[in-house]
C-alpha cells in the first residue's frame, strides 16, 4: 500500500497534560522517533477511523457470502448422511428378514435322534453293546 501524500506545513501548538507528554516520550523512544513524528502518525491513524466503518461493512458482506456458502456444504452434507442412513437401515430390514427366515426353517427342521437315545450317560458297557449290535 502506497501513501502518496502531498505534505503541507503546519504548526500546531498544544497544551498537554504531563502524563501525556511523558507517555508520548517513552512511545517515540521505542519506535526511533522524534514526538512530531509520532504526533503526525498518531494523527494520521485518527483519521484513517473514518475508513474503518467501510472496511467493516466488506467484512460483514464477505461474511454472509462465507455463510452461505456454509449453509450449502451444510446441506449437502446432510442429504449425504440421509442417503446413507437409509442405506444402512434397507441392509438392516434385509438382514432381519433374513434372520427370521433362517430361525424359521431352523424351528421347522425335525430333530433326530437315534432309537436307543435313552439316557444321556449310559455305562460304557452299554455303549460297546450298543455299538456292536
Amino acid at each position: 500500500m502506497s501513501n502518496n501524500f502531498n505534505f503541507q506545513v503546519a504548526n500546531l501548538s498544544l497544551n498537554l497534560p504531563d502524563e501525556w507528554l511523558e507517555k508520548l516520550d517513552k512511545i517515540a523512544l521505542q519506535k526511533e522517533q522524534n514526538i512530531e513524528e509520532l504526533v503526525t502518525d498518531i494523527i494520521g491513524q485518527y483519521l484513517t477511523i473514518d475508513i474503518e466503518p467501510l472496511k467493516i461493512e466488506e467484512i460483514l458482506q464477505k461474511n454472509k457470502a462465507v455463510e452461505g456458502r456454509l449453509k450449502v456444504l451444510e446441506n449437502k452434507v446432510l442429504e449425504n448422511k440421509d442417503q446413507q442412513i437409509e442405506k444402512i437401515v434397507n441392509r438392516l430390514s434385509i438382514l432381519e428378514k433374513l434372520v427370521a427366515s433362517l430361525q424359521i426353517n431352523r424351528s421347522l427342521a425335525p430333530v433326530q435322534f437315534s432309537q436307543d437315545y435313552d439316557e444321556i450317560e449310559d455305562e460304557p458297557d452299554e455303549i460297546l453293546t450298543d455299538f456292536l449290535l
